[in-house]
């Protein structure tokens, strides 16, 4: 199977489908998604899952209900502008659960800072993001222990909260709230 070449501007889906490995696809340039992340961010991701499913479990057991799920990585997210693979999704949609992924606009997308993919997080991921209509963005820096929590207003991404670790943040417009870190 062929590799991509890097930064090469037109790559499609149907390319997309014929690499081998982890790629994401943006506005058809192709980002290698590998070497994988380091022991601090799974731990990061770990605790940030453990924390939004035990949120998520309560609001079910408040309201008796609920279809909210949350996803983490590696799992693939199609949206208009290409395939992301998010670190962590929270969809309420079940419609937009299908057999190859994510297709549509989840609820929350979480994404950790890695050295190499913060550019790519707060630039090229956030305007993909909030073209897509998703209607919150959590960045969370596990080196400085802080998150931003983004939410699209009139189109586009506001920071709406910075927190500390230790902080409590209010997703899905303050519908679920987690301790950070």
């Amino acid at each position: 199977m062929p590799l991509p070449l890097l930064k090469h501007p037109g790559y499609t889906l149907e390319d997309w489908k014929t690499w081998a490995g982890r790629w994401e696809l943006i506005d058809g340039v192709a980002h290698d998604m590998t070497p994988s992340p380091s022991l601090e961010h799974y731990r990061v991701s770990h605790g940030l899952e453990r924390a939004i499913d035990a949120a998520l479990d309560e609001a079910r057991r408040k309201t008796g209900g609920g279809t909210c799920d949350l996803f983490h990585a590696p799992i693939d997210l199609y949206l208009d502008s290409g395939v992301f693979i998010p670190d962590l999704m929270i969809v309420c949609d079940p419609a937009k659960q299908t057999s190859r992924g994510i297709e549509g606009a989840p609820d929350l997308v979480a994404e950790i800072l890695s050295p190499g993919t913060a550019q790519k997080d707060w630039t090229h991921k956030r305007w993909a993001y909030q073209a897509a209509g998703i209607p919150e963005y959590l960045i969370v820096d596990p080196d400085e222990r802080v998150a931003a929590l983004l939410r699209l207003e009139a189109g586009q991404y506001r920071e709406v909260t910075h927190v500390a670790w230790g902080g409590v943040l209010g997703l899905l417009g303050g519908g679920i709230t987690i301790t950070l870190g």
